[in-house]
């Protein structure tokens, strides 16, 4: 009998499997001999209709997938997983746009396919993409290759930090508003909706998302609490700026944000002009950079809890160019 089962929970790893019995196979102590086949979905009721459909088609014919599936094969199946997890589909496309890169190599077996193979197929397809194009990519078959090895079990081990070389991204300054050019953006907010959600990136370096999806509920002892990227909770506190927008507003709590208004309020509010872009991540980023130059005592450990950084070194990479326009002064300071 053909049933599905969670092979591979203890990995954290909850995609159904049909467990077949090899009719013609033994184990020496006479035990029966059993097939996994991954049925690329975490819900038991399509797991159990896709046996059904599957008994059907001879789709569990006893045979080593591990030595006969391409790769192509495999990239099929990691969109069907991607499906079953509720991924969304701009991300579902964001990374086939990665799995895509290997597509010179889609026809081979994956038992056959070796680091240099990998590592041929990319550099077809990278010639000419942005080094953090590059990086994101590269990051993204990881994930596609953890399946084939984790999930699919038709691969030995991860080869992608291997064969595919790291490129490093030139840093690129990023520049902020100061908290003065911050204030005179907000005040010239076409409305009192937009400006609360302005205020929400501005003074609490919320993501536009975040900020967009921001409901009275989300907040209470002084902070937001919220679940950020990567699923991650997090508690934010609410500044006395911030708090003053709050309390002005009146409205729903139903946010959109409008790029070209941004850019024109930027523009109108910011009369002598400013270096780059009137972005909504600019607002997060200003945060972050006005708490370092405006205080002294906020340590880059701190600014990194607030931003929500995976690490300091993330903190230190994206505000080193703060902090080496601040050493002069700082030194001045001290030493006088």
């Amino acid at each position: 009998m053909i049933k599905p089962v969670k092979k591979n929970k203890y990995k954290g790893i909850n995609t159904f499997y049909a467990k077949v019995p090899d009719p013609k196979k033994k184990t020496k102590s006479g035990e029966t001999v059993y097939h996994y086949f991954s049925l690329g979905t975490t819900n038991k009721t399509e797991a159990n209709r896709l046996i059904e459909e599957g008994i059907k088609n001879g789709t569990f014919e006893i045979k080593d997938e591990k030595e006969t599936i391409t790769l192509a094969e495999c990239a099929v199946k990691f969109e069907n997983y991607q499906r079953s997890k509720g991924t969304k589909k701009g991300s579902i496309n964001t990374m086939f746009q990665a799995v895509n890169m290997l597509k010179p190599i889609f026809d081979k077996r994956v038992a056959d396919i070796k680091n240099q193979d990998i590592a041929e197929a990319w550099q077809q397809t990278s010639d000419g993409i942005a080094p953090m194009t590059y990086r994101n990519r590269k990051i993204i078959l990881s994930t596609f290759f953890s399946y084939l090895v984790d999930v699919l079990e038709v691969y030995p081990r991860n080869p992608i930090r291997k064969a595919i070389p790291r490129r490093k991204v030139p840093k690129k300054r990023k520049d902020f508003w100061t908290i003065e050019q911050i204030n005179r953006i907000i005040a010239n907010a076409p409305n009192d909706r937009t400006r609360l959600l302005w205020s929400f990136m501005a003074f609490a370096g919320l993501r536009k998302s975040e900020a967009m999806a921001m409901r009275p509920e989300k907040i209470y002892g002084n902070k937001i609490h919220l679940v950020g990227k990567g699923d991650k909770e997090a508690s934010i506190p609410i500044c006395p700026r911030l708090q003053r927008e709050i309390d002005r507003y009146k409205g729903e709590w139903h946010f959109y944000f409008n790029a070209h208004v941004l850019r024109r309020v930027a523009a109108k509010a910011i009369p002598e002009g400013f270096p780059g872009k009137a972005t909504a991540h600019r607002f997060r980023h200003s945060f972050g950079s006005n708490l370092l130059r405006a205080n002294a005592n906020v340590n880059i450990r701190t600014v990194s809890e607030l931003m929500r950084h995976e690490s300091v070194a993330l903190t230190l990479e994206t505000y080193m160019h703060i902090l080496d326009s601040d050493a002069e002064k700082a030194v001045n300071d001290v030493y006088k």
